[in-house]
């Protein structure tokens, strides 16, 4: 049995106030990681963290699984009991199947967006970095990342940009006739805000960006908008048509009492795609705003016109599937292989022992023979082990190799 697990909460379950109570920085969850490691003993663990989900994945090992949702509460501080039904807990074969499905867009809010990809990908990355991705989760997260790509690149799952950053501007567009010269305020360099002030500008919308000055590292402005300081972010609000806020603070940038004062009537758009929220929710009672948080941009999930889709990668997700299994369960086996070949081996070199002693070469020539046969069987038992691995079925393998041991140990 495979004996790693999962916990979250996703937007499929809660709403975004209850999501943001399980929600870890970047910072945040590398300090959580190291935690899971070292207070609850687990051998590997990785989050990912993203606006739609939080989920915690721990590799146990040899060693018995704990709750990986108590575990999940006490790493933010909040009662089991209090959230149980929101979150959902998945254990070997099914988190498997649930990361696969994950990576491809088939759980998004956004059916079939391509961001996950990444974000499964960063979530192995960060693990790696903070010293918390052992080899089960490695090759987990690994297997997900390479599936999701055969999929993204065989079939079509949903529209082609079909996005968080595009869903934006489908709502733009259905609201306003026509988005050429929108003054648009994107707060945030991360890789949403990023993104969506490049798809804004693709629509001929004026677009500025805000910077931190302690920015550190590479800063990246998309072609076409200008960036203007963080600080002057609220005064820009007061010109902007369309304000898309996309931090990852763990509080709110955008505070009613800061922005109300700079309103004036006139129609104004907010888009908060941040997780915990960037912008008071008090702000969509204001005159004139329309404020939409990552919940209110669901693009809706697969319909009929998927199914067929949905058909042909899991057909592909299960070729990865059972990939990944056999690598999962022929590891445990790996060093009883190489024991058979050994044993085996030195039978052999022990059978011709007699042969090699009457040849007419001297004692060291003789003792390289020895050595030449002997590394050659291990070679070649091992050849038809993994023969049979290919050929048969997992469990009939297995039940071939442990009566190989019998038939080769003294």
């Amino acid at each position: 049995m495979m004996n790693f697990c999962m916990a979250g909460i996703d937007h499929s379950r809660a709403t975004v106030e209850y999501r943001e109570l399980f929600s870890f920085t970047k910072t945040a969850a590398a300090e959580a990681m190291r935690r899971v490691r070292a207070e609850f003993g687990a051998e590997g663990c990785a989050i990912i963290a993203t606006c739609n989900r939080t989920e915690l994945w721990i590799d146990w090992g040899e060693k018995p699984a704990r709750d990986p949702y108590e575990i999940l509460c006490a790493l933010k501080g909040v009662i089991p009991e209090d959230y149980r039904e929101l979150c959902i807990q998945r254990n070997g074969e099914q988190a498997l199947d649930h990361l696969l499905e994950l990576a491809c867009g088939m759980k998004s809010r956004v059916f079939g967006e391509d961001q996950i990809i990444t974000q499964v990908g960063a979530a192995l990355d960060e693990a790696r970095a903070c010293g918390c991705a052992d080899a089960v989760l490695e090759r987990l997260f690994r297997t997900a990342v390479t599936a999701a790509k055969r999929v993204k690149t065989t079939v079509r799952l949903a529209p082609v940009g079909s996005s968080v950053a595009l869903r934006v501007v489908e709502l733009l567009r259905e609201l306003r006739a026509g988005l050429a010269g929108l003054r648009c305020l994107v707060i945030g360099n991360g890789e949403m805000g990023r993104l969506t002030a490049g798809v804004l500008v693709e629509q001929g919308c004026d677009v500025k960006m805000t910077l931190r000055r302690y920015k550190t590292g590479e800063v990246v402005i998309p072609p076409g908008c200008r960036a203007i300081p963080y600080e002057e972010r609220l005064d820009e609000i007061a010109r902007a048509d369309v304000v898309v806020s996309a931090t990852a603070s763990p509080h709110h940038t955008l505070r009613y009492e800061e922005i109300f004062p700079r309103l004036d009537g006139s129609p104004k758009l907010f888009f908060d795609l941040a997780v915990p929220r960037d912008i008071s929710s008090r702000l969509s009672g204001a005159p004139g705003v329309s404020l939409y948080d990552i919940d209110s941009l669901g693009a809706g999930c697969a319909d009929e016109a998927q199914d067929a889709a949905m058909a042909a990668a899991r057909g592909i997700l299960g070729e990865y599937r059972r990939e990944f299994e056999d690598w999962y369960y022929f590891r445990s086996l790996v060093p009883l292989v190489n024991e058979i070949s050994t044993l085996a081996a030195i039978e052999i070199t022990g059978r011709i022992h007699k042969t090699i002693e009457r040849l007419d070469v001297d004692n060291r020539e003789q003792e390289q023979l020895r050595e030449a046969v002997e590394h050659a069987s291990v070679r070649v038992v091992g050849k038809l082990l993994y023969g049979l691995r290919d050929n048969l079925e997992r469990d009939r393998w297995e039940e071939c190799v442990k009566s190989m041991e019998k038939a080769v140990k003294p």
